[in-house]
C-alpha cells in the first residue's frame, strides 16, 4: 500500500517485559550518538527495520553490506531503535503510530527516549544536566530513585519524541524521556556520553564513554550531514506546530 509504514521483524526474539531504548535523530543528535556507541560496544544484533516510502531513496552500506535507514537491534532483553535519517515531517504521524504499536506489542517494562535539550550556554557547561519526562506514576517513581537526573517541570518537547511519549502516556506504558543539555544544531558527543552514564541506574549494562569523548571531533565530522538534515526537519516541524524551544 502506497505510503504505508510497517516495522518488519526479521529475527524472532525471546524478550519478556524488555527495556526499549529509542535514539532517533533530534537536538544535538544525543540519542543517535549515544546508542550508536552503545551498540558498537555491547554487540547488539539487528532484528528488524521500518519499511516506509516516506524516507528518501537512500541506500545504507555498512561493512560492505546493504542496511536499512531505520533499524531495530536486540540483546539480553533490551531493544534499541535507531535511524540514519530524521523522521520526515510529512510521514511523522504514520511512522510514530507504527513505532508505538510495535512498542505496545513488546509489553515493555520501561521505554527510554534519549535526546537533547538546546541550551544557548552549552559551550560553557562541562557537565551537562539530564532532564526527565515520565509518562506515568511508575516512571515518576523510577525517576525519584535516580541520581543526576531532574524532572523537567516546564518547557517544550516537539517532533517524533514528543508524539511517542504522549501516545505511550495515553496507553499506559511506563516511559522516560531523558534529555541532556545540548547544542541546538551541532552534534554533541559530550551530552551523549552523559546520558549513557545514567543508564546503569535502571539496570542496563554500563559502557565506557572515554573513547566517545576522546573522538568527539571525529564524531562531529561524521554526523555533520545527519545534523544538517535533522535541523531541516526540526525547522519544518516548527513551521506547522506551535512549539518553542526548551526553557531550562
Amino acid at each position: 500500500m502506497v505510503g504505508k509504514s510497517v516495522i518488519i521483524e526479521e529475527i524472532e526474539t525471546d524478550s519478556e517485559r524488555p527495556v526499549i531504548l529509542e535514539g532517533l535523530p533530534d537536538i544535538g543528535l544525543v540519542g543517535t550518538i549515544s546508542l550508536t556507541h552503545y551498540l558498537a560496544k555491547l554487540g547488539f544484533r539487528k532484528t528488524g527495520y521500518l519499511r516506509t516510502e516516506d524516507f528518501p531513496p537512500v541506500l545504507i552500506i555498512r561493512d560492505g553490506k546493504m542496511g536499512d535507514i531505520f533499524e531495530i537491534y536486540y540483546k539480553d532483553n533490551v531493544y534499541i531503535v535507531r535511524s540514519e535519517l530524521p523522521i520526515p515531517q510529512r510521514g511523522v504521524y504514520e511512522i510514530v503510530d507504527e513505532i508505538v504499536n510495535w512498542i505496545k506489542s513488546k509489553n515493555p517494562r520501561l521505554f527510554l527516549s534519549l535526546g537533547g535539550i538546546p541550551d544557548p550556554y552549552r559551550i560553557e557547561i562541562n557537565d551537562p544536566k539530564v532532564y526527565a519526562i515520565p509518562t506515568n506514576e511508575e516512571a515518576l517513581s523510577i525517576l525519584s530513585k535516580m541520581k543526576d537526573v531532574e524532572l523537567l517541570s516546564d518547557g517544550f518537547i516537539f517532533g517524533p519524541k514528543a508524539l511517542i511519549l504522549r501516545k505511550l502516556e495515553r496507553i499506559g506504558i511506563t516511559g522516560l524521556g531523558l534529555f541532556a543539555q545540548s547544542y541546538l544544531n551541532y552534534p554533541d558527543p559530550g551530552s551523549a556520553a552523559k546520558v549513557l552514564t545514567i543508564l546503569p541506574q535502571i539496570g542496563l549494562e554500563r559502557v565506557e564513554v572515554d573513547s566517545l569523548i576522546a573522538s568527539a571531533e571525529e564524531i562531529r565530522m561524521q554526523y555533520r550531514e545527519l545534523m544538517r538534515k535533522t535541523d531541516d526537519e526540526i525547522r519544518r516541524m516548527r513551521q506547522v506546530q506551535p512549539i518553542a524551544e526548551q526553557l531550562v
